[in-house]
């Protein structure tokens, strides 16, 4: 059975036992015993399946692969994913999905793979892109909520390979700079008046699909979030060096301030979700000047390894977001959401005035 990178467990495992001829109500027995009394497997579009080591050691033997092969590509059988060890072999299928959403892979990849259109990813997000063949992905169910075709707005493939490019320079720095980016964008996307150009010209250019404003809304502001996300790492290295100086810090916000007024966001206002991003990654004090010699050789090492490949390490406000059901939204340190009611304060409205839309 060929693997389809980032797919859900129960997305596989419905694979494997329909090319097997095994009905999967009778397939998951096989891995061992039922976590819960009279648990059953559940459908993959709406569901997960979740194993322990000994149920994971058994599919290792079903499918002829190794457990380092199903971890490498079935994220909810990382190691941080599996269930508690047990006596003995254990399975799952819960009615959330930790850590994880159910996308609904590209049916051009899936038709490449050889397998039905319908198979699932367990994304970090609601929404995943495919580079390859231009299609926005998606957890929406409905029949006619299909792929979004990306051949009219190709910059928002271009945003997303520049991500992919930051994200891989810079690790898990980088992904946090992403996400802090994202939050800031979905905040004007939020607020009409902060909204740009550029956003009305890409929904209309969707056709049919851009109507559904809050499914799109990701779309639209990708890639100003990819470019603005590149502009937060900037400023995050020089930060944890310990180089950034209170002019240098100016320059920056003038150059973001610079960016906004190219993209027809209202700078006074638009840049204040940048501001709060500056409160809570405030310059650090450069270091003592009366290091010991260890510590200036120790400098002196770090220094020969900077660069724009140097990995970027998580940082305060960063720290303590990385356990394993954390997603996509939780790598942020700012509280901004889609379809957030936002304040004068900048602020997040209670959860009782999410409007699920505009805001």
């Amino acid at each position: 059975m060929r693997f389809i990178g980032g797919e859900s467990t129960g997305s596989y495992t419905r694979r494997l036992a329909d090319a097997n001829g095994i009905p999967e109500q009778e397939f998951w027995p096989m891995f061992g015993t039922a976590l819960r009394k009279d648990g059953a497997p559940g459908d993959p579009r709406y569901g997960e399946g979740y194993l322990n080591a000994a149920a994971l050691d058994r599919l290792a033997v079903m499918t002829g692969r190794s457990v380092g092969e199903l971890r490498s590509a079935l994220p909810n059988l990382s190691t941080e994913r599996l269930l508690p060890a047990a006596d003995g072999p254990l399975w799952d299928w819960p009615w959330d999905t930790p850590g994880s959403f159910l996308v609904r892979m590209c049916e051009v990849c899936a038709r490449i793979k050889g397998t039905a259109w319908d198979s699932y990813l367990a994304a970090d997000a609601t929404w995943q892109v495919c580079s390859a063949h231009g299609r926005w992905l998606d957890n929406r169910r409905e029949p006619t909520a299909a792929a979004i075709l990306l051949s009219a707005v190709p910059e928002v493939v271009d945003a997303h390979r520049l991500r992919v490019r930051l994200e891989r320079r810079l690790g898990a720095g980088g992904q946090a700079m992403f996400a802090d980016a994202y939050a800031i964008a979905s905040c004007w996307w939020n607020i009409s008046a902060l909204n740009a150009p550029a956003w009305h010209t890409r929904r209309r250019a969707l056709g049919s699909a851009g109507q559904d404003e809050l499914r799109v809304a990701p779309l639209v502001f990708y890639p100003e979030a990819a470019h603005l996300a590149y502009r937060l790492a900037a400023r995050e290295r020089r930060r944890q060096r310990r180089t950034l100086t209170e002019d240098a810090d100016r320059a920056w916000l003038e150059g973001v301030a610079a960016l906004l007024k190219e993209w027809g966001i209202p700078v006074p206002d638009g840049l204040a979700m940048v501001e709060e991003w500056i409160v809570r990654h405030p310059p650090m004090r450069p270091a003592s000047a009366d290091r010991t010699g260890l510590e200036a050789t120790a400098t002196a090492a770090e220094r020969l390894a900077r660069g724009r490949y140097r990995r970027l390490p998580l940082h305060a406000p960063h720290t303590g977001q990385t356990d394993a059901d954390s997603t996509f939204a939780d790598r942020s340190c700012l509280p901004w959401r889609l379809g957030d009611l936002i304040t004068a304060q900048l602020r997040p409205a209670p959860r009782g005035w999410y409007l699920g839309g505009r805001a």
